[in-house]
């Protein structure tokens, strides 16, 4: 109980209601994809002609989703977090329901790891996503300037 309040937006209703529904035995979920899975909030794959098809969410747990994403919210309203940053990257491109429930995706995905290790959650902050998103944009950057052959 006390990894699960140790992380943002986690409250002590979430943290029973986690408990309750997934308990604290992960060892039947494989990786914490299949526990997404199971939730109902893991990323569809509808795709025709090499064109993303918007899709649903799928069905799961409702319970744990309803707490998940009501988490999600309140972490995304600490400032100065990564949560908030995270959710402001996504809202740029699009809407604030479909970017919760990828926040939701993400925490619950560090729910996986905190009662899996059983350890201390450490919030790292805005700094910690902004050195992220820097890499990437140095990799990316990197990737573009690498010279294309194309041998055929």
């Amino acid at each position: 109980f006390e990894c699960l309040d140790s992380i943002s937006g986690i409250g002590v209703k979430s943290a029973e209601i986690i408990l309750s529904e997934a308990s604290k035995e992960m060892s039947r979920f494989p990786t914490a994809d299949h526990f997404t899975a199971w939730c109902g909030i893991a990323t569809g794959n509808n795709e025709s002609a090499g064109k993303r098809k918007n899709t649903a969410i799928k069905k799961g747990n409702s319970y744990l989703r309803v707490a998940i994403v009501g988490a999600a919210w309140a972490a995304v309203r600490m400032k100065d977090s990564y949560w908030h940053a995270l959710f402001d990257k996504l809202r740029k491109r699009m809407k604030a329901q479909k970017a919760i429930v990828a926040v939701a995706r993400r925490l619950l995905k560090v729910v996986y790891k905190t009662l899996e290790t059983l350890t201390i959650y450490q919030e790292k902050g805005i700094a910690h996503f902004v050195d992220l998103q820097a890499k990437a944009a140095l990799y990316h950057k990197v990737q573009l300037s690498w010279p294309q052959t194309n041998d055929v």
